[in-house]
């Protein structure tokens, strides 16, 4: 039976660190079998937790992002990429609805799905070094974020902050993080281990319960800041509809949205061409 990828401590003051650590991999992927385990992880935590912070025994890594690899032999509407994407948004739905606070220890990078499950944490907590990166990036392979993204993002920091990563697929440095208001404090010493670790754990359990959720909120009356250029990429188009009209709506609604323009998207050949180019460049 293979090493789990996810473990789970709860301390004496009743605050559960959940952390994932992949075994045999250099940094932690968002994969069926990884969700598989958050999952059951999150169904085994009692209720009367005071709080849980979840982070990775990656050196640098939070999450890199979701399994590119199941993507990239995609066509169009491929069953098995709806199942992935369904699995996704349910784990994250049981992570948003846990009655108890809950912090993501971002201790590295944190791109793509890695970050949208972040998102779906009530905190972030940043490592205080400057060459970790955090973004939604997908756009750059022709997809935008599948795990409800391009509807927490806007909803935690403003629609007018969030459309120039979700469209052009920015990532932030520790700074520009923290300026955006998608990182909620930062943390000294940069190594999220031994008493760095217990310190953020002994913080989350001060936290009140329950907490409020301000990425459940809609915002009918915000407004569209302008579109994308006519020659923008068909992705670029696609998320700033959904970001758009999305935060109009109830959250699952938008989530919605976002899901079946993700189905649009994956196995184009815009998206395949993409995620090909991704993995010949970094086999150079």
């Amino acid at each position: 039976m293979p090493d789990p990828a996810v473990r789970v401590e709860v301390r004496p003051d009743r605050v559960a660190v959940l952390t994932i650590d992949q075994p045999g991999a250099k940094v932690n992927v968002l994969t069926v079998a990884l969700w598989d385990e958050l999952e059951v992880a999150l169904d085994a935590l009692p209720p009367d937790l005071a709080g849980l912070v979840i982070a990775s025994g990656k050196p640098g890594c939070f999450i890199a992002g979701a399994d590119l690899k199941l993507l990239a032999d995609a066509t169009p509407g491929d069953p098995a990429v709806k199942a992935f994407i369904e699995q996704g948004l349910r784990v994250l739905a049981k992570l948003e609805a846990l009655p108890f606070p809950t912090c993501a220890a971002i201790d590295g990078v944190a791109l793509g799905g890695g970050l949208e499950l972040a998102l779906a944490c009530d905190l972030r907590v940043m490592s205080a070094d400057q060459k970790y990166r955090i973004g939604v990036p997908e756009v750059n392979l022709g997809l935008i974020p599948g795990w409800g993204g391009t509807q927490r993002l806007p909803r935690l920091i403003g629609l007018a902050r969030a459309l120039p990563l979700l469209v052009e697929g920015r990532q932030l440095d520790l700074f520009e993080a923290i300026s955006a208001g998608v990182v909620t404090f930062v943390e000294v010493p940069s190594d999220f281990r031994g008493e760095t670790l217990d310190e953020i754990a002994r913080f989350v359990g001060t936290l009140p319960r329950p907490f409020h959720r301000k990425q459940h909120d809609s915002f009918p009356d915000a407004a569209k800041p302008p579109p994308p250029p006519l020659d923008a990429s068909t992705a670029a188009r696609e998320v700033y509809r959904v970001a758009t009209d999305g935060l109009r709506l109830p959250l699952a609604d938008g989530i919605k949205l976002e899901t079946e323009a993700f189905l649009r998207l994956a196995g184009s050949d815009e998206s395949r061409g993409k995620i090909a180019a991704f993995f010949a460049a970094r086999k150079r």
